[in-house]
C-alpha cells in the first residue's frame, strides 16, 4: 500500500481501542494496526512522566502524530497492514485472496474491486469487495487468515474459485456455507462447535501487525487457536498502565520543589548552579535540605536517574493524604481538602478534591480472547502480546486533563471488617474461582487482590453509577483508580474516582462540585441505598462465587457493574454484599444501614 490515509482514530484510540495488533473496520477495508518499530515519533509529540518511564523501563513516551494535509490528500501517521487479506465479492460472492488473479486494488488504494470472471459488477463499475467475516486467533496473541481452503477441503490442496455465502435459514452461524468450484462444501459452524480444533488446526503463530512474522518461540495455546468474527470485541484487550503527573510530590523534598516555580527550576542544569540559586534565596523551601539531595530529587523528577521504587499507587496515595502540598492552581495536579459526611466519621478517613490532575495512560502490550487476569500492575507479569518486534526505548501513550474526588477509608475499620470471618469467607471463595478461571485459560496465576480490594472496588462502582446521574457525565466518562494494599510498610485502603478524558468533558468541574460539603453526602447515601437493593434480587443478592461461574458475588447490571473503559479489572472482584445490609447478607457491610 502507498502512504496516503485510508481512516482516522483519536490518538487516544491508539491507547484504547486501535492499538498495535488491533483490527480497524474502515469503509471498504480491514487494517490491522503495525508494531511501533513502523511508527514515526516526533519530538513535538513527546510525553515525560518519570515514574511511569522507570515502571515501564522506558526513556520516554510517544503520542501518535494528527494527519498532515488536507483531508483529500492527507498522509498516514500511523502504518497498517490489510488483513484479512481474503476477501468477498458481494456480487458474485467469490471468496479470493489478494495476489490470487480475482481481485484487485482500485486506482485510489482505497478499495478492493472484484476481478471473478463473470462477475457483472454493479453497472459499468467493478464491485467492490468486502473483507472476510472470520479469522482464526489463540490466547497468546497470535491471529491468521482463517483456512478457508483447508477447512473447507477438510485438508486437500484445490486452487479452485471458492464461494462464500450465506443460505439464510436459520439466523445463525451455520447458515453461512463455503463451496468450492470442485463440489466441496462446508458450513461455518463446523469452526465454532465442538471439534473446532480438528477443523483449525494449530496455531500458525502469525504476527501480522508485525510484518506477518512468525513467533519464533512455542505457542503454549497452539491447541486452543478459535474462529471469531473480524471486528469482535474480545479480539484485542490492551495492557495500559497508567500514572498521575504528581512527580515525586509525596516525599518532603518533592512536596518543597512543588511550592517552587516550575520554570526556574527547569532552568536549573548543574548542582553549583542549584546551589548559587538557594543561597542567593531563590528557593527559600530548600534550604533545610542539602544540595545533594535536592538535586537528586530534581533529577528523579526528570527521569535522569533511575530508582529502584516502581510503585505507581504509593507516591499518588501519599500525595492524596497531604493535599496542603498539592495547592498550587497552577500546576497539573491540583487538590483541596473536602468535609467528610456527617454519620460516615468512623468509616472514612479523608475525602480530598482533585481539582485538576493530569494522567499518562502507556501501552505495553495486549491480549486476546480473554483480558488478562488481575488488569492491575500485576498483570505486566502475565503472558501479554508484544507491540514491536525489536523493543524500544519508548512506548504509545497519551496524555489525559480531568478532576476527581479521593476518598480514604478508615484503616482501623477495614481491618476490623476484614476480620469478620463471613468477609474471609467470601474472600476465600472467590479467589479460588479466579484461579479456577485463570487455570481454564492456562494463565499464569495471578495473585489475589484481597477483601479489601473487593470492598473498595465495590465503592467505587457504586459511585461511578450514583455519579453519572447527579453530575451529568456519561457513566463511561468516569473512571476508578484503586489503593489497595495490606503490605504493613505501604497499607492503603481508598479510591480515586476521576474524569481523566481527552476532550473538555473530563475538566468541567461537574464532578468535583459534588464533592462540596452541601452535596458530597447526599452523593454517598445515594449510592450505598442503590446498592441495598436490585431489581434482579433476590437472584443477584445471593449471587455466590464458589457456587456461580463469575468472579463476582452479588454484582449484575442493573446494580453495580459499569462499562470496562471505567474499571480496572473488566468487572471483576465485586460483591454489593460488601457495603450495605441486603436482603441476601448482614453480615459482610462495611456501612451499616443506619448510616443512611
Amino acid at each position: 500500500m502507498n502512504t496516503r490515509a485510508i481512516g482516522d482514530v483519536r490518538p487516544s484510540q491508539v491507547i484504547t481501542t486501535f492499538g498495535p495488533g488491533a483490527i480497524v473496520d474502515l469503509q471498504t477495508l480491514s487494517v490491522i494496526v503495525a508494531g511501533i518499530d513502523r511508527w514515526q515519533t516526533d519530538e513535538d509529540m513527546s510525553i515525560h512522566e518519570p515514574r511511569l518511564e522507570r515502571a515501564l523501563g522506558v526513556k520516554r513516551f510517544f503520542s501518535a502524530k494528527p494527519s498532515e494535509g488536507s483531508f483529500s490528500n492527507k498522509r498516514g501517521t500511523i502504518p497498517a497492514h490489510l488483513f484479512p487479506r481474503y476477501q468477498v465479492c458481494p456480487v458474485c460472492k467469490t471468496l479470493s485472496i489478494i495476489g490470487d488473479g480475482y481481485t484487485e486494488y482500485n486506482t485510489n488504494w482505497q478499495e478492493i474491486v472484484c476481478k471473478a470472471p463473470g462477475c457483472k459488477g454493479r453497472g459499468k463499475f467493478r464491485a467492490t469487495t468486502l473483507p472476510a467475516p472470520f479469522i482464526v486467533a489463540c490466547p497468546s496473541g497470535h491471529i491468521d487468515e482463517f483456512p478457508w481452503r483447508e477447512y473447507v477441503h477438510r485438508g486437500a490442496n484445490c486452487q479452485k474459485k471458492m464461494e462464500l455465502f450465506s443460505i439464510a435459514k436459520t439466523g445463525t452461524v451455520a447458515d453461512i456455507m463455503i463451496q468450492c468450484e470442485c463440489g466441496m462444501a462446508r458450513s461455518a459452524s463446523d469452526a465454532f462447535g465442538e471439534h473446532r480444533n480438528d477443523a483449525l488446526g494449530q496455531c500458525t503463530r502469525r504476527r501480522p501487525w508485525l510484518g506477518n512474522s512468525q513467533d519464533t518461540a512455542v505457542c503454549s495455546h497452539s491447541t486452543e487457536v478459535r474462529a471469531m468474527q473480524r471486528g469482535a470485541t474480545n479480539a484485542w484487550f490492551p495492557i495500559v498502565r497508567s500514572a498521575l503527573a504528581i512527580k515525586e510530590a509525596a516525599t518532603p523534598i518533592g512536596i518543597a520543589l512543588n511550592t517552587c516555580n516550575t520554570n526556574q527550576i527547569n532552568k536549573v542544569d548543574s548542582l553549583e548552579k542549584l546551589e548559587m540559586l538557594i543561597t542567593a534565596g531563590m528557593f527559600p523551601r530548600l534550604e533545610i535540605f542539602s544540595i545533594d539531595e535536592v538535586w537528586t530529587a530534581i533529577l528523579k523528577q526528570r527521569g535522569e536517574i533511575e530508582t529502584d521504587d516502581i510503585d505507581l499507587r504509593w507516591p499518588e496515595w501519599q500525595a492524596f493524604r497531604d493535599p496542603a502540598s498539592s495547592m498550587n492552581e497552577k500546576a497539573e495536579f491540583f487538590l483541596q481538602p473536602g468535609n467528610i459526611p456527617d454519620g460516615f466519621q468512623e468509616s472514612i478517613t479523608r475525602i480530598v478534591l482533585a481539582r485538576k490532575l493530569l494522567e499518562v495512560r502507556a501501552l505495553v502490550g495486549f491480549t486476546r480472547i480473554d483480558a488478562s487476569g488481575v488488569g492491575t500492575d500485576d498483570s505486566l507479569k502475565q503472558e501479554i502480546a508484544p507491540i514491536f518486534l525489536d523493543r524500544p526505548d519508548w512506548l504509545p501513550a497519551v496524555e489525559v486533563r480531568g478532576e476527581g474526588i479521593f476518598i480514604e477509608l478508615n484503616e482501623d475499620a477495614v481491618m476490623r471488617w476484614e476480620s469478620k470471618a463471613a468477609v474471609q469467607a467470601l474472600a476465600h471463595a472467590m479467589e479460588s474461582k479466579f484461579h479456577q478461571w485463570e487455570a481454564e485459560r492456562g494463565s499464569l496465576p495471578s495473585p489475589f487482590p484481597g477483601a479489601r480490594f473487593i470492598l473498595l472496588h465495590s465503592l467505587a462502582h457504586a459511585l461511578i453509577r450514583q455519579l453519572s446521574l447527579d453530575c451529568g457525565y456519561s457513566a463511561s466518562s468516569v473512571r476508578e483508580r484503586i489503593y489497595s494494599s495490606i503490605d504493613p510498610r505501604r497499607k492503603m485502603a481508598g479510591i480515586l474516582l476521576y474524569t481523566a478524558s481527552p476532550d473538555s468533558e473530563g475538566s468541567l468541574g461537574g464532578l468535583v462540585d459534588l464533592g462540596s460539603a452541601k452535596r458530597f453526602p447526599e452523593l454517598v447515601k445515594g449510592a450505598l441505598r442503590a446498592a441495598s437493593r436490585c431489581s434482579s434480587d433476590p437472584l443477584c443478592a445471593d449471587h455466590q462465587p464458589d457456587v456461580h461461574a463469575t468472579i463476582n458475588a452479588a454484582a449484575c447490571h442493573a446494580c453495580i457493574l459499569v462499562s470496562e473503559t471505567s474499571c480496572e479489572t473488566f468487572n471483576r472482584f465485586l460483591d454489593r454484599n460488601v457495603l450495605v445490609p441486603t436482603m441476601a447478607s448482614n453480615a459482610l457491610a462495611y456501612f451499616p444501614m443506619v448510616a443512611l
